[in-house]
């Protein structure tokens, strides 16, 4: 148990200096990143975009906001949808912004390029609720580990580049350039990592994101697949890494129309099945420690949440509170879940 402690005590103080070592670089992401909702416009032709949402073609848009200067900003953008699923479900698609990298450049800023826009997917409230839940789960990983792709809420409206009456306003969720992400890591995106052997990645960071998905009541992800995570490698060596995103089938998010994992059996969104590699338990205590110990800062955060209503807020703190009541009982994961649990509250 002394080793265990040991190994847990270093984790904690080589995070403050591994925040120092990346702070936020000079780029067009870092302009925007501050502390609650940015405002934000894109105009664009809404119908172009509702006839498109099967193509991968792009389309031009105009986005706008105020930087955190003070400073407004306005930039000539490509825009396309974006996403699997959600474009197929959603009243409204994720969607895909390319800056020009020579005006980037003229700005004096770094060349990263492409950002995601987590949109509200589904009209009104429920659109809402959603992408103000997913991106709090973002935040969570963020305070469990620092390489983390950075998550900027923004407030949008959208409006009609042919008609400036039509227009929308919902929350969404922009993140960085993933190559802004290996950059701030020394290492670089590895494209071709399906079937990437487990040897070759970081056993701690792969254990602390496994720990976060089941935290979370997520099944939609898988590492042979590189299925909505990102593998990144060092460029001086060392293992591989990887960093998750899309969270709407969780159950802390509890997307109106996720569904169930038939591969695993699911029985309803938000059963918990621990999707982790084999580990020893001594290794599960060392990962468990780091989220125990973060436990109050966690549910804090829902708790201070306030652009969620406070039912939303009392749900996952509901069931964030279960997980943590499971590490208290030390019992050990598996691939089959543990005990049997009812579906949740207020399931949509």
């Amino acid at each position: 148990m002394k080793t265990i402690f040991n190994n847990f005590l270093a984790a904690c103080m080589l995070i403050p200096a591994m925040l120092g070592a990346h702070q936020p670089s000079n780029s067009l992401f870092g302009l925007m990143e501050r502390e609650g909702a940015m405002k934000l416009e894109i105009e664009l032709s809404l119908d172009t975009l509702e006839k498109n949402t099967k193509t991968e073609n792009y389309y031009p848009a105009t986005f706008r906001f105020t930087d955190n200067t003070g400073a407004p900003q306005e930039w000539d953008v490509k825009v396309r949808a974006r996403g699997r699923y959600r474009r197929r479900v959603c009243d409204f698609p994720p969607l895909k912004i390319d800056f020009a990298k020579g005006e980037l450049q003229k700005k004096g800023l770094l060349p990263f390029d492409d950002l995601k826009l987590v949109t509200h997917c589904l009209d009104g409230e429920k659109g809402d609720d959603s992408a103000l839940r997913e991106y709090l789960a973002y935040e969570l990983y963020r305070k469990l580990n620092v390489r983390s792709l950075r998550a900027q809420l923004v407030h949008v409206t959208y409006i009609d580049k042919n008609d400036s009456r039509r227009k929308t306003t919902q929350y969404g969720i922009l993140l960085e350039d993933v190559d802004e992400l290996a950059a701030r890591f020394d290492s670089e995106e590895c494209e071709e990592c399906y079937g990437l052997p487990l040897a070759q990645l970081d056993p701690e960071n792969l254990r602390l994101h496994a720990l976060f998905q089941y935290m979370i009541g997520n099944t939609d992800w898988s590492v042979a697949m590189s299925r909505n995570m990102k593998i990144l490698k060092p460029v001086n060596g060392g293992p591989y890494w990887v960093v998750p995103y899309d969270f709407d089938f969780s159950g802390m998010v509890n997307a109106p129309y996720a569904v169930p994992n038939p591969d695993l059996r699911q029985q309803y969104v938000g059963q918990r099945i621990y999707m982790g590699a084999e580990h020893t338990n001594s290794e599960l205590e060392v990962t468990a420690a780091l989220f125990k110990a973060q436990k109050e800062e966690i549910l804090q955060s829902v708790e201070q949440f306030k652009l969620l209503s406070r039912r939303s807020r009392k749900e996952i703190l509901e069931y964030l509170g279960a997980f943590f009541d499971e590490l208290e009982t030390g019992l050990v994961l598996n691939r089959d879940g543990l005990a049997e649990k009812e579906p949740l509250p207020g399931k949509r």
